[in-house]
């Protein structure tokens, strides 16, 4: 083989890629490179976005199933009239209180009128910021001898009503006076210190029985709007963040022919009616609908339908603004199997 040959079949081994070569070869692997990247992207985004709705879904369903239980063990033991209360806001959201259950033990109790007695009762007393200082015959609900809360934290429990819990009260004998309901803010074997939320009793009138005032301990829910996460909360204590409306209506059945007729005549809370449990006889309330609107932790900008969502007689802020966020909501009525059946369980 001549010199000039090996000389260039040297220099063709030795050759490297060209500069065009070489640009394409970069451009192609920046495109996987970056397709690789969104794909991730976009997968870690799906992602968070699953999780998020995941976590509302499994709020709305561990919420509705703690509310349908206490509303429909509402009235309990007790009598009609203190069964259920609420608080009815057309630019916030709904306040709610029914009896509480856990401090009853029914044993021989058939009556189903267990409550304290109140003996100072002042009728003209309406919702404020004002305390009221009730005399109770005991604060011992079915006089068992044993009570449920320990207030002072002294290691024994001295009363079945629970500072910053809720109470209700209202007229045993004369149910159509209407109801009271608000929270409890001092509570000892010797008597209960009360904050009036909602309600009033109407005037005894001719032909109504000698009024025996009672009042019991009541599971309060109700949104903390002082809080920017929207904070649902039971008695105080949190039951889940990221709630932006809770509403509740009510079923009457006022003239007992079985049909619950228009929203101003028998179904108070929804439309542009409210409720005022001062109007309302608990002994005729048939179902209790609360609505649960719950949103995600945290908002995403691409999402272009995240609007507050209007229920019952909530006025939607105006105007309509897009935040980001997804919701869930859960529409739940609720009958509550102790009103109207005294002593039933």
């Amino acid at each position: 083989m001549s010199r000039a040959r090996v000389s260039r079949s040297s220099r063709r081994n030795r050759a490297g890629f060209t500069l065009i070569e070489l640009m394409l070869a970069v451009t192609m692997l920046s495109i996987v490179i970056y397709m690789t990247l969104d794909s991730l992207t976009r997968q870690q985004k799906t992602s968070i976005t699953t999780e998020q709705i995941v976590e509302v879904q499994q709020n709305v369903r561990a919420l509705a199933a703690l509310l349908e239980r206490e509303i429909r063990m509402a009235g309990f033991m007790v009598p009609d009239a203190v069964g259920v209360c609420g608080v009815d806001a057309t630019t916030g959201p709904d306040q709610l209180f029914v009896s509480e259950t856990e401090m009853i033990v029914p044993d021989d109790e058939r009556a189903g009128d267990l409550g304290s007695r109140v003996s100072n009762w002042d009728r003209t007393w309406t919702p404020s910021t004002t305390n009221h200082s009730l005399t109770v015959d005991s604060t011992d609900l079915d006089d068992d001898g044993v009570y449920f809360y320990d207030n002072d934290g002294d290691g024994t429990p001295e009363a079945d009503f629970r500072v910053g819990a809720g109470f209700i009260l209202a007229d045993m004998n004369n149910p159509q006076r209407g109801t009271v309901c608000g929270t409890v803010s001092a509570a000892s074997n010797s008597g209960v210190t009360v904050r009036i939320l909602a309600g009033q009793l109407d005037a005894l009138v001719v032909g109504d029985a000698d009024e025996e005032i009672v009042m019991v301990p009541a599971a309060h829910y109700a949104i903390d709007t002082t809080a920017t996460t929207g904070r649902l909360e039971r008695n105080g204590d949190l039951l889940a963040h990221g709630i932006d409306d809770f509403q509740v209506s009510y079923f009457y059945d006022m003239d007992d022919d079985g049909v619950i007729d228009s929203a101003a005549a028998e179904n108070p809370g929804v439309d542009t009616t409210t409720f005022d449990p001062s109007d309302w006889p608990n002994d005729l309330l048939k179902e209790v609908q609360f609505t649960v609107v719950v949103r995600t932790r945290a908002n995403d900008p691409n999402y272009d339908q995240g609007s507050f969502i209007r229920f019952e007689n909530r006025v939607a802020p105006t105007p309509a603004v897009n935040d980001g966020f997804r919701r869930r909501v859960i529409v739940a009525s609720v009958r509550p199997r102790n009103i109207g059946n005294s002593g039933s369980i």
